[in-house]
């Protein structure tokens, strides 16, 4: 049987500094005006301002009155700003439509989100905010989905901040080898993952729908590869990690990856769509990191040999008369 062993890490995903934009100047009858930060980061399919510049943010503002964001029975119903504000960015400057202000004295309930056509089912029928989110099946169209919540606001002069955090999984991948040999690998996959979810703003956490169809294929290089037992080499590809719905692994969720073994140029062991199942491994949470390490077989047959030396054809001499002269 073949075997690969598997290594998990997860890592927080929000790291380093932080970068900050100003939609525009406070205005002077407290009009309410925003301030966002997403961490920062230097891969590029991961969402930074400049990121979050190009696809906008949506946003939901609720007057609650005298009621603070864990009141029991607390409902969000008024509204002091149009119901998902679309907020885009032209150049340097934020464009909404409209000017909203501050309540005199009430509290305000802050919800926001990057806007994107993948988020469906926004709703506040029960409590807090929840919406649904689907996972693009093409890697190439996969977002690093960010939300914000700023809640208990009263009015102010200056502008409200709105931290922006990573909403999904970040998955990638690495490999190494079992011996010193050439490993060619061909693709990587995960299969059998939930593919959609819902997010709820009072928990912060998701509910992974139970439907486990999700198929992603993983971007590698086209000649990737690792030639050594003790060194791991990252598959990683810009604008290739996985962003994929947050949930706890199921007896569908796999791994599938092809490879070919090579001593110099010859290729001597080929493993194709090699199963390592997910089930025992650690749930996907919510702004983190996961990197599986997979450690290839080799399961080429080697040459040896096996000399034996027989016993004589039988036990007794063969005359053999020739004349000496």
């Amino acid at each position: 049987m073949k075997k690969i062993l598997l290594a998990v890490t997860a890592a927080l995903a929000i790291t380093g500094c932080s970068q900050n934009e100003e939609f525009e100047s406070t205005g002077l009858k407290s009009e309410i005006v925003f301030n966002t930060i997403v961490s920062e980061t230097t891969r590029a399919a991961v969402t930074d301002i400049t990121g979050l510049r190009s696809s906008g943010f949506t946003v939901y503002a609720y007057n609650t009155g005298a009621n603070i964001i864990s009141s029991e029975g607390l409902e969000l119903t008024n509204s002091i700003i149009p119901e998902g504000l679309a907020v885009t960015s032209s150049g340097e400057n934020w464009i909404f439509t409209g000017t909203y202000y501050w309540p005199l004295n009430d509290y305000v309930q802050f919800f926001a989100y990057a806007t994107d056509d993948a988020v469906t089912e926004y709703s506040v029928s029960a409590g807090l905010p929840t919406l649904k989110y689907t996972i693009a099946s093409d890697v190439k169209s996969q977002k690093d989905f960010v939300v914000a919540q700023a809640n208990d606001k009263k009015k102010m002069a200056e502008a409200l901040q709105l931290t922006f955090t990573h909403a999904l999984t970040q998955v990638n991948f690495s490999v190494i080898g079992a011996d010193n040999s050439t490993y060619k690998i061909s693709s990587v996959s995960i299969e059998g993952v939930a593919e959609s979810g819902v997010y709820s703003f009072k928990t912060g956490k998701w509910t992974a729908g139970s439907e486990t169809t999700g198929k992603y294929a993983y971007t590698i290089a086209s000649n990737a590869s690792v030639s050594s037992s003790t060194t791991a080499v990252q598959l990683d590809q810009q604008n290739g990690i996985l962003m994929l719905m947050p949930q706890a692994m199921t007896d569908a969720a796999q791994i599938k990856i092809s490879y070919s073994v090579y001593n110099g140029e010859t290729e001597i062991s080929k493993s194709e769509n090699t199963v390592i199942p997910l089930k025992e491994t650690a749930a996907w949470e919510a702004g983190k990191k996961v990197r599986y390490t997979l450690k290839l077989a080799n399961n080429a047959a080697t040459m040896t040999f096996a000399p034996e030396v027989g016993p004589w054809a039988n036990d007794d001499d063969t005359p053999v008369n020739k004349d000496v002269e």
